[in-house]
């Protein structure tokens, strides 16, 4: 992973990232686990890991949802994911701005 430079980004979001970082790390640690046993868990590489939970900005969201779903953080998971509590989605959806359709898989697509 290449690192991007804390000081071109805003504050808030260098300190979400690291809190974020901070938190898989606690929970990590809260379950007894070792770097390469959450990251084999994960199915990505433990300098992924390292560089998550170190606050590294050019982690890819994927990777961090991937942490999430392997650690069974339902509280962040459910905060994360929640886009259609906030006005501001649904003042989107009501203005039917474009929607970014799921790709099927492969078991889903019909003969």
């Amino acid at each position: 992973m290449s690192r991007r430079d804390p000081l071109a980004e805003p504050l808030e979001v260098t300190q979400f990232v690291a809190e974020v970082g901070t938190r898989i790390r606690l929970m990590r640690l809260a379950r007894g686990m070792s770097q390469a046993d959450l990251a084999a868990r994960s199915d990505i590489s433990r300098q992924t890991l390292i560089g998550i939970e170190s606050g590294l900005l050019s982690t890819r969201f994927a990777d961090v949802a991937k942490l999430l779903w392997a650690l069974d953080d339902s509280a962040l998971q459910h905060s994360l994911a929640s886009a259609a509590q906030d006005p501001a989605y649904q003042d989107a959806v009501r203005a039917h701005l474009p929607r970014f359709r799921r790709r099927r898989t492969p078991s889903e697509v019909q003969p």
